[in-house]
């Protein structure tokens, strides 16, 4: 199915993919050569064909898509109705999990293969109650809305070029955050049909009506948050085995655990800190259109969480909970001054340096994996002070070779080539021999230089050494968030 392919192509990580004996062939996991169109991949444990219709264009769920589409040939040993009724019984959230679901053996079949695939992949189990479980098969509070009927309304993507521009939600996204763009497109493809998530929702629309200036506060503070769904998504990733996850064979899953710890607290700490001035300006406004303000206490958090439930278009755990005016602002602020998120903020803050905050240039948050969490070692502090040292003779190059070859050279960087040079295009005919691997990057020709290699490897490996040895601390913060992920 699409959905279960685009799972299986964003978790696609063949560099760490090995034989894994749970996804070796069994006869009939294995497809011929001759039923699939496209060039197979070597790959002992899942293969991979590049699927391609005969125009050469490939089709997605919704019209074109990439034009390489990988798709993964999975042992039928893993299409398990059994385990995946546990697997699923263990990760969806009690609220979320309906009895209904174990007499569908598709589903339960392709969500083990699925999940265990990703699991395999990425070296880390879920977390218990970490999913979020949704059939939607018609009802439910939203409307289903067939492919047919997307592609025709252009929803999506428009009919002439299959892009999103000039399609309905390329012209209404102007959402500040990506959280905000996922919502807004799960509301256009399956829209709510609940009376009181639609209440909901129009009384905070009056709002921002009623009053410009709070509409345009709110869009400041929503800056300066990041994704947050990366966010738990990362808390949700448990290491499978911490004891061992840290020996030499299986360093890179300890520094790729490590790497998406850091990013996660960064970012919560990052999201936590711009709550308690996002939650003055929601409370000011409520007290404005003459509304009390709740407490905080548990009882209030929770009445909160399913009203914001309802708001999202979401289904209860209460029946009780019915729109009430304001009903969508007073729960946000609620849940914003939820006790649990002290608790989580004051772990963060007492491990993490003071400057440490999200940024969503790669370069940044490369610094902060390296430096975010308090020296309390002298080796940390070494390997910290080699990694400078080696990023600054990487600039010094960068310097010497435009100084002595005449011209204009600039270090940048990305996280999968790491340090290198980029240099206008027009003195691609006066590039010395010194410079190699050139490609051309628009305006700018992208290259690098024995020297640059070195000390960009030297970089990485003390990257790589103060992600293994922050590896245990960032997991014991982590095991803190987990215990508050509802309240994240």
């Amino acid at each position: 199915p699409p959905l279960t392919r685009k799972i299986l192509e964003f978790y696609d990580q063949q560099e760490d993919i090995g034989v894994h004996p749970f996804l070796a062939p069994d006869g009939g996991g294995k497809p011929k050569a001759n039923n699939h169109r496209g060039r197979r991949k070597k790959s002992d444990a899942v293969e991979d064909v590049e699927d391609e219709d005969d125009t050469g264009t490939n089709t997605g769920p919704y019209g074109p898509c990439s034009t390489k589409t990988v798709v993964k040939f999975i042992s039928r040993a893993c299409f398990d109705q059994t385990k995946g009724a546990e697997l699923l019984r263990k990760l969806a959230r009690e609220e979320t999990y309906s009895a209904l679901v174990v007499e569908e053996y598709i589903l339960l079949a392709s969500a083990h293969a699925v999940l265990l695939y990703t699991q395999q992949s990425l070296g880390a189990t879920f977390s218990p109650g970490c999913l979020f479980l949704t059939v939607n098969a018609g009802g439910n509070n939203k409307m289903v809305i067939d492919r047919s009927t997307l592609l025709h309304l252009e929803l999506l993507v428009n009919s002439k070029t299959g892009k999103a521009k000039n399609s309905l939600i390329g012209t209404m996204d102007k959402t500040k955050t990506t959280v905000g763009s996922r919502l807004l497109r799960s509301n256009i493809i399956a829209p709510p049909t609940e009376v009181d998530t639609i209440n909901a929702r129009l009384d905070l629309v009056d709002a921002f009506l009623r009053d410009g200036d709070f509409f345009y506060e709110v869009f400041e503070h929503l800056k300066n948050l990041p994704d947050m769904d990366k966010m738990v998504s990362s808390i949700a990733l448990v290491p499978r085995n911490p004891a061992t996850t840290r020996q030499n064979q299986n360093r890179n899953a300890a520094v790729r655990m490590a790497s998406k710890a850091i990013s996660a607290l960064v970012c919560i700490k990052s999201c936590l800190t711009a709550m308690p001035a996002f939650s003055q300006l929601l409370k000011k406004q409520l007290l404005a259109e003459g509304d009390p303000v709740t407490g905080s206490d548990q009882a209030s958090v929770q009445t909160s969480r399913n009203s914001l439930l309802v708001g999202l278009g979401g289904q209860s755990t209460r029946s009780d909970v019915s729109a009430k005016p304001f009903q969508l602002l007073r729960a946000i602020f609620c849940i914003m001054n939820d006790p649990a998120l002290i608790e989580v903020r004051s772990a963060i803050s007492n491990a993490f340096t003071a400057s440490t905050e999200f940024s969503r240039n790669p370069h940044a948050m490369r610094h902060q994996e390296c430096f975010a969490l308090k020296a309390e070692d002298g080796m940390l502090k070494v390997v910290r002070k080699s990694f400078l040292d080696n990023v600054d003779d990487i600039y010094r190059k960068a310097d010497e070779y435009a100084e002595v070859n005449g011209l204009t050279v600039a270090v940048k960087y990305t996280s999968s080539r790491g340090y290198f040079l980029a240099i206008p295009e027009e003195h691609v005919s006066e590039l010395p021999g010194l410079f190699i691997h050139v490609s051309k990057a628009g305006k700018f020709v992208h290259c690098t230089t024995e020297e640059i290699m070195s000390l960009n490897i030297r970089a990485q490996t003390n990257v790589h050494d103060l992600l293994e040895s922050t590896f245990a601390r960032t997991q014991e913060i982590l095991a803190i968030a987990r215990e508050h992920y509802d309240s994240l």
